[in-house]
């Protein structure tokens, strides 16, 4: 493991972490210029709603854009990756801050299961590269539901019963459609802005991966976030590919 000292605390990843860990190795900070140019849109004074927390890095920096009592709910599935993103929250003392919490983010309340390959990067197994392979990297943060992977918790965040959401950050690896299904209640109340990894458009073979692993749900796949925004609720815009990247901003 090899820990990086930045501007925003104390950052431990995996040595065979790939793409973000070159960032902190050539002294920057992995997408920092995209979480730049986010604070304009995150209110201070209300919470943050993150769904694929990986080690924490964009969390860090979100938790200084909050006063002191605003809170980011962090959820991160893989085991490995949660216990390091908690590693991180602890060395910087932001235990008050940043809530984790050991689950993904779907359709539904129960047991899902995540990839074993590692689609978004180099296609290794994902358990041997946390173990006897740990030479070799792999994108951990990359990896999405699927099969034969880790057996992890799941939730919907209707069902989570989060207060005062001003920002939802999703990076789920082709979950979007599915977790956002179950979050009408959470928008409607608290018309968050948004920030998600529009998959089904930019990198469909992560959102065909979970759709044929999880064919019961295919009117849960269908559901389309900014139609529902913009046309139900009166979003106001929303900004594809932000900052040149396969994410999608919904702002009220």
């Amino acid at each position: 493991m090899d820990t990086f000292n930045t501007p925003y605390g104390l950052v431990s990843l995996f040595k065979n972490e790939t793409y973000i860990i070159n960032d902190f190795k050539n002294g920057s900070y992995w997408d920092i210029n995209t979480l730049k140019l986010l604070k304009q849109y995150i209110n201070p004074s209300r919470n943050i709603l993150e769904i694929g927390g990986h080690c924490g890095t964009s969390t860090l920096v979100y938790s200084s854009f909050l006063n002191n009592d605003n809170k980011i709910y962090v959820y991160e599935p893989q085991n490995n990756l949660y216990n390091l993103l908690v590693k991180n929250i602890n060395q910087n003392n932001l235990q008050e801050k940043i809530l984790p919490f050991n689950s993904g983010v779907f359709c539904y309340n129960g047991k899902g299961t995540m990839n074993n390959i590692d689609l978004d990067g180099g296609g290794g197994v994902v358990s041997k590269r946390y173990n006897e392979e740990k030479h070799l990297s792999c994108n951990f943060g990359g990896i999405g539901l699927g099969n034969n992977g880790e057996t992890i918790d799941l939730v919907t965040i209707d069902d989570m019963k989060l207060d005062n959401i001003g920002f939802i950050h999703c990076d789920a690896q082709g979950s979007e459609n599915f977790i956002f299904s179950k979050a009408l209640q959470t928008i409607k109340k608290f018309r968050p802005v948004i920030l998600y990894e529009n998959n089904q458009e930019h990198a469909k073979y992560l959102y065909n991966t979970v759709c044929h692993n999880y064919p019961s749900y295919q009117e849960e796949s269908r559901f389309d976030l900014r139609k529902y925004c913009i046309e139900k609720l009166g979003y106001s815009k929303c900004i594809d590919k932000f900052n040149n990247s396969i994410d999608s901003l919904l702002i009220p």
